[in-house]
């Protein structure tokens, strides 16, 4: 048989699985840092996206019978739940879960067919709304019984500027619940690298330009301590490599092209850095995300045009 008959194992549900898997690792950091507050949070997170998702696709007549089960859902609650602060008040959260299923994915298609990623335009619309949610971070380890605050929306601010490297590798830095230990995010790229479920372009596209484009906007402080302390502050703790992974990976809202993804991954590599400590630390990950999505149209357009130069049309069909 030929290539129209040639089928692979890495459809919708399979890719979304090994996403799910992929985010046990900050899941579990999670709880470990944050304890009741991270289970509370992300059970909640999951659960509600998993709910509204049905309700709103019964609603809309969209289920259909013998679809498979929506995985994505739990993919979208768990990378949402991990995006929030620890303190987030669970009135917020709900809120966020609603805007997210309902208004971005169910009224635009429903999975598969969203034009923005559920999680990153949730924690958006849950940070303007909800901007105290997002305005201080806890210390990990600081009370793992502590659950007051996702009830009262209470925010500490403490003071992370002395940390070491290896504490800030390890993740205990003061951020968002799942995003800072950078040892878990690259666990779980590892694994979608392996199972052939992530694209890597944009992502590369992304940190290779973080990387770059830290230090020429840095220039006056990247060579003394402080600086440095800085820079490896914002690689490996901000979250940019959570983002790299689980955000920019997805294969429904990021341009599925080589040329295209690479130039997403750029672009949100200098909103962020533009957007770098003139906006709250999640408004600068995940808005240059949605950005980047309402472009990836656009981009798989002119990259199509692009590669249509000098070929054949079944050779571009088969890029």
């Amino acid at each position: 048989m030929t290539a129209p008959f040639i089928h692979t194992e890495k459809n919708a549900p399979y890719i979304y699985l090994t996403h799910l898997a992929a985010l046990m690792p900050c899941v579990v950091f999670a709880v470990f840092a944050y304890g009741i507050r991270a289970i509370i949070l992300l059970s909640l997170s999951v659960t509600g996206f998993m709910l509204s998702d049905i309700v709103a696709a019964k609603l809309i007549r969209r289920h259909v019978k013998g679809e498979y089960f929506d995985v994505s859902s739990i993919v979208s609650g768990l990378t949402f739940g991990l995006l929030l602060s620890p303190q987030t008040p669970v009135t917020a959260v709900i809120a966020g879960i609603l805007f997210g299923s309902v208004i971005v994915k169910q009224l635009f298609g429903g999975a598969g067919s969203n034009i923005l990623f559920p999680a990153t335009t949730a924690i958006l619309f849950t940070n303007t709304v909800f901007p105290s949610s997002f305005a201080g971070f806890s210390k990990p380890l600081d009370n793992w019984l502590a659950f007051v605050s996702i009830v009262s929306g209470k925010v500490t601010s403490p003071d992370y500027s002395e940390l070491s490297y290896p504490e800030i590798i390890s993740g205990f830095a003061g951020s968002l619940l799942g995003v800072s230990c950078c040892l878990m995010v690259l666990i779980g790229f590892v694994f979608m690298l392996i199972k052939g479920t992530i694209r890597i372009y944009a992502p590369a596209g992304y940190i290779v330009t973080l990387l770059a484009g830290f230090p020429l906007t840095h220039l006056s402080t990247i060579f003394t301590a402080e600086g440095m302390h800085l820079y490896v502050l914002f690689i490996l703790s901000s979250g940019v490599l959570f983002v790299a992974v689980y955000c920019l990976g997805d294969y429904t809202t990021v341009p599925s092209r080589p040329l295209s993804a690479i130039t997403a991954g750029i672009v949100c590599g200098v909103l962020t850095i533009i957007l770098y400590g003139r906006v709250s630390d999640v408004t600068m990950l995940v808005s240059p995300v949605v950005a980047v999505n309402f472009m990836s149209f656009v981009l798989d357009y002119f990259s199509k045009s692009i590669s249509r130069r000098g070929k054949r049309s079944r050779e571009v069909d088969l890029l």
